[in-house]
């Protein structure tokens, strides 16, 4: 009898930590918010070219490698890629609204909308560059999972929107252009 009250006690004490574990993730705040801003050695005009088209993202973002559509205009509002791939799931991204060459905004949408991203990107003209500031906040609503990992995304979403910067200003400063003329920045 002493073994299977041990065997209770013990799947009693494991069902009740995870019962725990879960709650606590339920009560932490789903929401987060990252931000980063670099200097481009570049015009906004220049910078915003890569910034306008969905598709352009696919150059200095991290980006599925399968199943990714294109959709709407060709850029501006209404600009977006969707895509069903095995390490991102399936998601959606649209430019929600562009004021070229000095904002855009964005809507990232995942596994049906369980997982949103709202991002904003504005453009300063900075002496002979530009400096980006780029922000993104994210709602990954009651997940008791993904409650633990909201308070980690300033953080590890930051590192990656510093990442792509980074890649944008290599782009950018190495003189890819976009179906643009050259450069007239004077």
């Amino acid at each position: 009898m002493r073994p299977l009250k041990l065997a209770a006690i013990a799947t009693g004490t494991i069902g009740a930590l995870l019962i725990g574990f879960l709650v606590i993730g339920f009560l932490m705040p789903a929401e987060w918010e990252a931000e980063y801003a670099a200097e481009i050695e570049a015009s906004p005009e220049r910078v915003f070219a890569h910034l306008a088209s969905a598709a352009a993202w696919e150059e200095w973002t991290p980006s599925p490698d399968s199943g990714v559509e294109v959709f709407g205009p060709e850029e501006g509002e209404g600009s977006g890629r969707r895509w069903d791939d095995t390490g991102y799931g399936q998601g959606e991204f649209v430019i929600t609204r562009s004021d070229p060459p000095r904002m855009l905004e964005y809507r990232v949408e995942v596994e049906g909308g369980s997982i949103v991203i709202e991002g904003r990107m504005t453009l300063e003209a900075v002496g002979s560059g530009t400096r980006v500031h780029w922000t993104e906040s994210g709602d990954f609503g009651r997940n008791p999972l993904l409650g633990y990992m909201a308070g980690q995304m300033g953080e590890l979403q930051g590192a990656q929107l510093e990442a792509s910067l980074a890649s944008l200003r290599r782009l950018v400063e190495a003189g890819v252009l976009l179906e643009e003329g050259p450069d007239d920045d004077g």
